[in-house]
């Protein structure tokens, strides 16, 4: 287990470490678009959301070292959550705990419930959510994949 967890913001130089990251092969089949990530749309797209009021972006890091990368868009009834781990990190039982440490960070300002699609077949991702407090709310089909959605309320 990581001694130190830090959550900080994202800055805009961490946007080739978190196109590495998006790039990777897991990451891409868990996608619901599997597609490579082109570089230059990745740029735009990273600075967009780091100016978005709507989306919080940040990076988790264990002993000063990212791990894992969290995105919350705030919509008009709710919030969307994406997750990205760090390969080195992945298997560790920390993705519960970055999920909590960003939520509770959202939930200090915002109150909409968040929710998080994944792939039916993602049982590690269901898993770390669930343990993370989300709970189940609906299956659903996204871009032709079988999916479910959890959900967590402000307490």
């Amino acid at each position: 287990m990581a001694n130190q967890l830090h959550l900080r913001q994202a800055k805009l130089t961490d946007v080739d470490l978190i196109f590495e990251w998006s790039n990777d092969q897991l990451v891409r089949q868990q996608s619901f678009n599997s597609d490579v990530i082109v570089y230059e749309p990745h740029c735009e797209w990273f600075t967009h959301k780091l100016n978005d009021k709507n989306s919080l972006l940040s990076i988790l890091e264990s002993d000063n070292k990212p791990a894992s990368f969290l995105r919350i868009d705030i919509k008009a009834n709710n919030a969307t959550i994406g997750v990205l781990t760090a390969p080195e990190f992945r298997g560790k039982g920390l993705a519960s705990v970055f999920i909590q440490k960003g939520v509770a960070e959202y939930f200090k300002s915002n109150s909409l419930p968040i929710l998080a699609s994944i792939k039916k077949q993602n049982i590690a991702s269901i898993k770390s959510f669930e343990k993370a407090g989300f709970s189940y709310l609906r299956d659903e089909e996204i871009n032709q994949i079988d999916s479910v959605v959890y959900q967590i309320i402000k307490k």
